[in-house]
């Protein structure tokens, strides 16, 4: 019963620890797609390509 107990939550924290990594990497995707958008309304003023 114990192993059972151990298996389901190393599951539970891998889901929940998948789930954050998930969040974080849509919300950064969403402000660099933000910033990409902002830049191509501003035009190529600044071409600070690196």
């Amino acid at each position: 019963m114990n192993d059972s107990w151990v298996y389901h939550h190393f599951i539970n924290t891998f889901l929940f620890l998948l789930t954050m990594c998930g969040v974080a990497f849509c919300v950064l995707g969403m402000l660099l797609y933000m910033l990409w958008k902002e830049k191509q309304k501003e035009g190529p003023k600044e071409n600070k390509s690196s």
